[in-house]
């Protein structure tokens, strides 16, 4: 179901509101400023790991002038293992991240207060890797099994099991890192992995596998979501705009053209991270799977439907995080669109 729109309060703002969050902005480390030689506006986006092909769509935007066309400069800030996009943009050094919805309801339980307002990846590209040979399809078949379980992903394995009725004692969980050696050595049955990324690497060996999707058993969760602060979302509406319309388009080209994404994401912009091309290449048809749906085809890219707006409160309040409607707001879609599915 497509949302329905919140108050329009961006056509009240819209006469000053780039002028005016600009200048509200400009003391920040990071924040979106005019160049006053010729009105391009400032700004940063951070990402929530290092250059790879998850990020395609931005790659392609700021490739292709998507960025430039719509008044903007923008900052890409690559994320890793130690960095939180969320206290990034929290702390007002970047205006738009990215990250999953949960991470985001969180760091709003530690005191952000942020707004999600787009979602790339409409189904979670995390579940449960497993072989050919012994696949693991259903929560029900994780009984009797080992599952690797990596640092952090605990919570989400226990309320898996408890969403389905699987006594925790009945499998056993062993720490594991997200390397795909523990399966195909045997010490684990099926271990947590993503489906763009380990499963391509299995896949890589000749075994295509088999994925249990934790999407599909209560955990339906948006990932690669845009965020920014609620007084970035109330008062620079023109800068979110913007910046999503040249996303879109940039999702749009890498969506049409997964090679060509896969080739600037190794060879540009992760050429120092030593990214293969035919893993990135995989992993940007996998992920096409993840990014376009019945919704987006209906709605177009990035979209946030009521229906998915409720899956995902209802699967992050699951993992005991506090979620309700305020963490999202879908009117900048909505206007963006216009009524169309694509841009």
């Amino acid at each position: 179901m497509k949302p329905s729109s919140p108050a329009r309060r961006r056509w009240a703002l819209a006469a000053t509101t780039l002028v005016a969050g600009s200048l509200a902005l400009a003391g920040c480390s990071g924040s979106a400023s005019s160049d006053s030689s010729d009105g391009t506006v400032s700004m940063s986006l951070a990402t929530s790991w290092i250059p790879m092909v998850q990020f395609a769509g931005t790659y392609e935007a700021d490739s292709n002038g998507y960025y430039a066309d719509e008044g903007l400069d923008v900052t890409i800030i690559a994320g890793g293992s130690e960095v939180d996009p969320t206290a990034t943009v929290a702390a007002g050094d970047a205006e738009i991240g990215m990250s999953n919805a949960d991470a985001v309801a969180r760091a709003n339980e530690s005191g952000a207060d942020l707004v999600i307002f787009a979602a790339a990846f409409q189904k979670s590209p995390l579940g449960i890797l497993s072989t050919s040979e012994d696949p693991l399809t259903t929560p029900e078949d994780l009984v009797g099994k080992t599952i690797g379980v990596p640092s952090g992903d605990e919570a989400i394995h226990q309320t898996l099991l408890e969403t389905n009725g699987i006594d925790e004692s009945s499998v056993t969980s062993v720490p594991v890192s997200f390397d795909i050696a523990p399966l195909t050595s045997g010490e684990v049955d099926g271990q947590y992995a993503f489906y763009t990324e380990q499963a391509v690497a299995l896949e890589q060996t000749g075994d295509p596998g088999a994925f249990l999707f934790l999407a599909d058993y209560g955990q339906d969760v948006y990932a690669n979501v845009y965020y920014a602060t609620r007084d970035t979302v109330e008062n620079n509406p023109e800068l979110i705009e913007n910046f999503l319309r040249a996303e879109i388009k940039g999702w749009q080209d890498a969506v049409a053209d997964p090679a060509g994404a896969a080739d600037l994401a190794v060879n540009v912009y992760g050429k120092d991270t030593g990214l293969d091309i035919e893993e990135q290449t995989l992993s940007m048809q996998r992920q096409i799977e993840l990014l376009s749906t019945d919704e987006t085809e209906e709605y177009g890219l990035l979209y946030l439907t009521d229906d998915g707006i409720q899956r995902n409160i209802d699967s992050i309040t699951g993992l005991g995080i506090t979620a309700d409607e305020s963490l999202f707001d879908a009117s900048f879609l909505e206007d963006v669109y216009d009524g169309s599915s694509s841009l």
